[in-house]
């Protein structure tokens, strides 16, 4: 695997799983550029400072993958007066809602993993319109962008998928890069806080929201299989959200050193 020699994490006291997505070998040994691409989980703990910070990286565009009631319970409060373009689609879908799938009989952690393996399925479905929007901002040269959901590993772990998998960067590395949630989201720190929705997780048992709050390398796997078996591959799936060919290219010229 090719990891990244810095840790990608962001020095931010109220930041969640926010970093960057730079530095990492693609198979033609090329390497994602620094400060061009940022992954982030929910924002609303952010300080000060912190807007600060990131106002400071020059971030063009952030699209926010959460629904309605997620941002409206933790609203994202720094791009505009940075003069950031705010882009987020309002949606009826729960895919990636982490505590919606608290809800009905999950009793156990397996069937709690079984939710979960199927949700990697459905996010490339139900997130599309989104993925197609943040491909675009991309290709369209509006860098450096960051994406986010609220707990930055689930939509925002296949968003980040597709786009190391657009430039080239092998998939175990691909894997790598997801698993960093394991390392760096801190959940007791969202759920004390009750943030990202982690106040329905205090009164669940804790072996039942492992899986949910876990990056799992078989989650990934399932939305790569997916993309075999139900979308013609991976290259016919980024063309169906306008990813082609010329899309490409464009984006390898810009986010690669």
């Amino acid at each position: 695997m090719t990891t990244i020699e810095l840790s990608p994490l962001l020095p931010l006291e109220g930041g969640f799983n926010l970093r960057d997505m730079g530095g990492y070998a693609t198979a033609d040994g090329r390497t994602v550029r620094r400060g061009l691409l940022f992954r982030s989980g929910v924002m609303s703990m952010l300080t000060e400072a912190d807007e600060a910070h990131l106002a400071g990286l020059g971030i063009a565009t952030v699209c926010d993958l959460r629904r309605p009631g997620e941002r409206r319970r933790d609203p994202t409060r720094w791009c505009e007066p940075a003069g950031v373009l705010y882009w987020s689609r309002d949606y009826e879908e729960v895919t990636g809602v982490l505590g919606a799938l608290l809800g009905g009989e999950v009793t156990d952690a397996a069937r709690m993993r079984a939710k979960m393996l199927g949700l990697y399925r459905d996010i490339l479905v139900d997130h599309a319109p989104s993925y197609r929007f943040l491909f675009e901002r991309l290709a369209g040269g509006h860098v450096p962008l960051l994406f986010n959901c609220s707990a930055g590993k689930d939509r925002t772990g296949v968003a980040a998928a597709l786009i190391l998998a657009v430039l080239g960067v092998p998939r175990d590395t691909i894997v790598e890069d997801y698993l960093l949630t394991n390392r760096y989201a801190d959940f007791s720190r969202l759920i004390g806080a009750g943030r990202g929705g982690s106040d329905r997780f205090a009164a669940v048992d804790p072996e039942v929201v492992g899986p949910l709050l876990a990056a799992d390398a078989d989650y990934l796997a399932v939305a790569f299989d997916s993309l075999d078996r139900d979308h013609g591959g991976i290259d016919a799936y980024l063309a169906s959200i306008g990813v082609d060919a010329p899309a490409t290219a464009r984006l390898r010229e810009l986010l690669l050193d």
